[in-house]
């Protein structure tokens, strides 16, 4: 993904037609520029220029990228001009997020705590969703989800998560430890999705693995949120399988379900559209999700 900054660089070089009248234009080194141009050829895979008789000539890959900088670049610095001469202060800048109902949401609202630290004037919409939603038909920028099969994404792992069963002591002590998967069917589940949903996946595997197709485990209590589920479980209402990253399983009464059972693990991606021009809140906002 070419950056915000890197298309500046490439569209006024082209623009103005020398290093030295960009680096004017820009207040930018020729050294910076020349970085910016290697970068965006590095991520095209091929040149987007060739020099011939003191003048460019763009390949066919950067007429392509001047295109997209000249319907855009031009426009964006008239609009910070305006803002930068303003007398009314900018307007925030807005992120709107696509993640799950699991504990993935948890996890995110603790991250977007630093991102808030850097990005004051951000607003921050976060969208959960339990069915198999369409990122590309959504108005998201980013989506926090399991990869997506299509080309037309940017995906980039975050993290891993593993999901293992819990239950709370009282209910252990109640109704007992299930002996293997096939004795859950003896025990109250506590799930996320009902069952019209059909769509259990990784967040509700105890519900549906070793079962026969089409069909799964019943689950006593179904719930679509991650605090609601965890809070369920503590209450002994039932067996709940939930990341071993989810913060607040710490200090509690919940105890490991099935410790020999092979946990389920699914990574999670950082995803964006490819013809959307990375900016730094992007930028920041994945370097605060990995670390």
């Amino acid at each position: 993904m070419i950056d915000l900054e890197k298309l500046r660089s490439f569209f006024y070089l082209i623009k103005e037609g020398s290093y030295a009248k960009a680096s004017l234009t820009m207040k930018r080194s020729r050294l910076t520029l020349v970085n910016h141009i290697a970068e965006i050829e590095k991520v095209c895979g091929s040149k987007v220029f060739v020099k011939s008789r003191k003048r460019f000539v763009l390949t066919e890959k950067g007429a392509d990228i001047f295109r997209l900088a000249q319907d855009f670049i031009p426009n964006l610095d008239n609009g910070l001009s305006e803002i930068l001469t303003s007398k009314q202060p900018p307007k925030p800048n807005r992120l709107r997020i696509l993640t799950t109902t699991g504990t993935i949401s948890v996890f995110l609202i603790r991250k977007i705590k630093k991102l808030l630290e850097d990005f004051p004037n951000l607003d921050i919409s976060i969208i959960t969703q339990n069915n198999n939603l369409d990122f590309e038909d959504t108005k998201a920028d980013v989506g926090i989800l399991q990869k997506i099969n299509s080309s037309s994404l940017s995906q980039k792992k975050i993290k891993t998560i593993t999901s293992r069963l819990y239950a709370s002591k009282d209910y252990i002590q109640k109704y007992g430890q299930p002996r293997n998967l096939e004795d859950l069917k003896n025990h109250k589940l506590i799930s996320y999705y009902s069952d019209y949903e059909g769509t259990f996946g990784n967040v509700d595997w105890h519900i549906n693995r070793k079962m026969p197709e089409g069909s799964v485990r019943n689950s006593k209590l179904r719930v679509n949120s991650a605090l609601l589920v965890f809070e369920a479980a503590c209450q002994g209402l039932g067996i709940i399988a939930i990341g071993d990253d989810f913060e607040y399983l710490e200090n509690t009464n919940l105890v490991h379900v099935l410790p020999d059972e092979i946990p389920q693990s699914f990574d999670i991606y950082f995803i964006t559209r490819k013809n959307h021009i990375q900016t730094e809140i992007h930028r920041r906002f994945f370097e605060i999700l990995t670390t």
